[in-house]
């Protein structure tokens, strides 16, 4: 996936954010379950390298995180741009952010509401959110790429 020279480069959190949105859309597909999503995003959270980040995606197909940024001091990657690639905006990051936690804390939390209160229903808000969420980021990604 990515040149061994730079395989040992720190990430920011700007690239760690890619990859969650990125196994996100993953998750939104049907290439990872749940379960398997949060163990990722675990791993993306733990993540100092790009080796580290990368290594999450080399079963996936794109979208990958773009980790052109981490490179060696001194050496500038020219960044390729996709066509037909809508642009992100606010809307967008902030839905998908809020969809992510959503699904990061709120499964965990809905089934800990369930072991020590009963409070199965929990589930549904958090699916409702990451539903709305979603389909709100991709309004927002068709409307960008339309005007």
């Amino acid at each position: 996936m990515g040149d061994d020279r730079y395989s040992n480069i720190r990430i920011s959190d700007a690239e760690r954010d890619l990859a969650m949105t990125a196994l996100g859309e993953h998750l939104s597909t049907g290439r990872l379950e749940l379960g398997e999503y949060e163990v990722r995003c675990t791993r993306v959270i733990a993540a100092r390298t790009r080796a580290d980040l990368e290594a999450l995606f080399t079963d996936l197909p794109e979208p990958h995180p773009d980790l052109s940024a981490a490179v060696l001091p001194g050496k500038k990657v020219a960044k390729s741009k996709k066509k037909n690639q809508p642009a992100t905006t606010p809307l967008v990051t902030t839905m998908e952010t809020i969809g992510g936690l959503a699904v990061l804390l709120g499964i965990p939390g809905a089934i800990l509401a369930t072991i020590f209160a009963g409070m199965w229903w929990l589930f549904i808000p958090v699916v409702v959110v990451f539903i709305v969420t979603t389909s709100i980021a991709d309004s927002a990604k068709k409307s960008t790429s339309k005007g």
